[in-house]
């Protein structure tokens, strides 16, 4: 009896965990990467308004907000190209809903978020909406969706070099993706960029993401970029991202 009650136990264990991480996706991209000892390093860097180009030994990450002006059809065709797209939501103001992602090519990844219990009416309205377009645009031929909630992950590797997306919760009591944490590396080391969605102080970020270190926030025309330095920001202000971008080397773990 004893053991019957354990199995059932953990099987509502088991149950409540899937529900709570969520699907797991894996993505194998044909094409060359890097991977060798001593290139293990990467840069990240503006590549127009709202949106941030992320390389890593010959894979390549673009992040676009969607509430800047490049998010648009018109401006798509201007994007920089990339192995994977990451869309961060929408907040307020200018807003395309998933027309841009039409112009992509066929079969690109494309991580968007996807609403959980979300209670405002309003929010959740034009969630429903986009969530809605967001399925018609991936019944086309076109970019293949990979929607996430919180604790889902995103597992793609391209050769020798590996990328590992989570959506990330917020402070307590707050619902729905408060970011994406990135991890890009090899098997031999690995560097984290978190991309927030809202707006959050550095020492909230650096007491919340300990083992993060870098951090891009959001803005409809540059986003700042915050050394965490795996729990230890620098002191001043973020700092804004260039062209030029910010170089970074992978870090053993």
């Amino acid at each position: 009896m004893r053991a019957i009650i354990v199995v059932v136990l953990l099987a509502l264990v088991c149950r409540w965990g899937v529900a709570q991480i969520g699907p797991r996706y894996v993505i194998e991209l044909r094409g060359q990467g890097g991977g060798t000892v001593g290139m293990a390093q990467g840069r990240v860097q503006l590549a127009g308004k709202g949106m941030a180009l992320i390389r890593f030994q010959g894979l390549s990450m673009l992040a676009v907000d969607a509430d800047s002006e490049a998010y648009s059809a018109e401006a798509v065709r201007d994007w920089p190209s990339a192995d994977v797209l990451l869309v961060l939501p929408a907040a307020a103001g200018h807003y395309d809903g998933p027309a841009p992602l039409r112009g992509l090519r066929a079969g690109m990844p494309v991580i968007v978020t996807e609403a959980a219990g979300v209670e405002a009416p309003a929010i959740s309205a034009r969630q429903a909406r986009a969530a809605h377009a967001h399925a018609a645009a991936a019944a086309a031929e076109g970019p293949r969706l990979y929607p996430m909630q919180v604790w889902n992950t995103l597992d793609l590797r391209k050769q020798n070099t590996r990328l590992r997306v989570t959506a990330m919760a917020g402070a307590p009591g707050t619902q729905g993706v408060a970011g994406f944490m990135l991890e890009v590396g090899n098997s031999r080391s690995s560097y984290r960029v978190y991309l927030s969605c809202e707006e959050v102080p550095a020492a909230t970020l650096a007491q919340r993401l300990p083992g993060a270190d870098l951090a891009l926030l959001p803005s409809r025309e540059v986003p700042r970029l915050l050394a965490l330095n795996r729990g230890a920001p620098a002191a001043g202000e973020p700092a804004t991202l260039t062209t030029a971008g910010y170089a970074f080397t992978a870090i053993k773990r």
